[in-house]
């Protein structure tokens, strides 16, 4: 987090530098995201492109939606046992994610070659996790998440929370589905996974 200690203007102008001195590829891309109460537009940059319960069998799937450049997921589970949410992509089941993670601003941990994307640690109780994903085709998908996880129920006892950073290996294909399976126990019918996605 930052600041520009700057108090007689707003910011209209953003510039990516490169502090290496040298070009960036032309596939780089910057997507600035603004609102004006006073605006009355009607269409909005992110479109709804999935939205399911839970059926407390097991985990639960977006099913297929409509490809998309970027992804945004909200993802709110209530696990039946201690457990840790397990997301996959497009029904991929390879050693094809790593995330490195930390959980209350503790050490770093890394997970590589997993069959699984791994945005929490193992918890007994709900989670919120919201995920922002990069889906070109031709590049690693690269995925940043933020998980609270409820701990202890009643205002004397703090959630958790959790920081991750993750990429699914590969190259070929943009996400159109995503997964979330409990590594152990049920997700309750209460439990939901929302999809938006943007070109």
């Amino acid at each position: 987090s930052g600041k520009w200690a700057n108090t007689s203007n707003q910011a209209d102008v953003f510039t990516v530098n490169n502090a290496q001195g040298t070009n960036w590829a032309t596939t780089s891309e910057t997507v600035l995201l603004g609102y004006d109460p006073a605006d009355t537009h009607t269409t909005n940059f992110w479109e709804e492109l999935a939205s399911v319960n839970g059926d407390g069998t097991g985990g639960f799937s977006s099913g297929t939606f409509t490809a998309k450049k970027y992804l945004w997921i909200q993802i709110y589970v209530v696990p039946s046992a201690s457990s840790y949410p397990s997301i996959r992509f497009n029904a991929d089941s390879g050693s094809n994610y790593s995330d490195r993670y930390s959980v209350n601003g503790g050490a770093d941990g890394t997970e590589v070659t997993q069959t699984f994307y791994f945005p929490s640690s193992s918890s007994g109780n709900p989670n919120f996790i919201n995920m922002f994903i990069i889906n070109n085709s031709a590049n690693e998908k690269l995925i940043i998440s933020h998980t609270n996880q409820r701990g202890t129920t009643g205002a004397g006892n703090a959630p958790d929370r959790a920081e991750s950073v993750g990429k699914w290996a590969n190259t070929a294909d943009q996400i159109t589905s995503i997964s979330v399976e409990p590594n152990s126990g049920n997700y309750s019918t209460t439990s939901i996974m929302k999809v938006w996605g943007s070109n």
